[in-house]
């Protein structure tokens, strides 16, 4: 039998390696554990956190999606076309989340109705959507005005707009993961697919949910890199 320690250490392992690390870190650095260091760093992985976020929904039914980073670069070049075209800032934002959402649901659509692996499926759509970027964007850089750069450095009661936009995110996922019906039945398809089937769970539509959820998390994390880089390229 485990001793509640040792139940406790394995079950907060993350948590305790992460805090570990931040510790060793502020030993060798102090000016590590400054509040401005420690925004700096959330504000430049806030992307990366979002498109973390939206994973996680996939995580929880047992699948995974390896299609965002495609979505991150082919709907940063898609808002990129818009704007140099002289259309509306909006219409850029809501084109990249629209793209997020669809590629999402070609990914929910194999693998419900067809039946095909989610690594699979996500592994095809990683590398056509790179391919449709690189066409796009004719394999160069993309430096977009500098108005858009306003948009990374913008702040929302003195708070910077990604650690906003990162924070709502989080919350909005704690929540609904943790206080939901939605939530519920996500773990418990991820835990035993066949017994939720059984229970009655709507299946294929979490499922569609859930991707949907990813390629609308790896679009918005899409438009903080891009708002913070103020460049597309094929490095993405």
């Amino acid at each position: 039998m485990k001793s509640p320690t040792l139940h406790f250490v394995l079950r907060h392992a993350p948590v305790l390696l992460f805090a570990s690390l931040v510790v060793a870190l502020g030993m060798l650095a102090p000016k590590f554990l400054t509040l401005a260091n420690a925004s700096n760093i959330i504000v430049q992985s806030a992307p990366v956190g979002v498109v973390a976020v939206g994973m996680t929904f996939v995580l929880l039914t047992a699948g995974v999606d390896l299609s965002v980073g495609a979505v991150m670069f082919a709907g940063g070049a898609i808002a990129a076309k818009l704007v140099f075209a002289g259309q509306p800032i909006a219409l850029a934002l809501s084109a990249m989340l629209a793209y997020g959402i669809a590629l999402g649901g070609v990914n929910a659509l194999f693998i419900t109705r067809a039946r095909v692996a989610s690594f699979i499926v996500t592994l095809a759509l990683l590398f056509i959507g790179r391919g449709f970027a690189l066409w796009l964007t004719q394999t160069r850089a993309m430096n977009l005005p500098e108005w858009f750069l306003q948009l990374g450095a913008a702040r929302v009661l003195g708070a910077p707009v990604p650690l906003v936009v990162l924070g709502l995110v989080v919350a909005v996922a704690h929540v609904v993961l943790t206080r939901t019906p939605f939530g519920r039945q996500l773990h418990a398809l991820g835990n035993h697919p066949e017994n939720a089937r059984k229970a009655g769970l709507r299946v294929r539509r979490l499922l569609f949910s859930a991707y949907v959820i990813s390629g609308f998390c790896a679009a918005l994390g899409g438009i903080l890199a891009l708002a913070q880089l103020g460049a597309i390229s094929p490095k993405f």
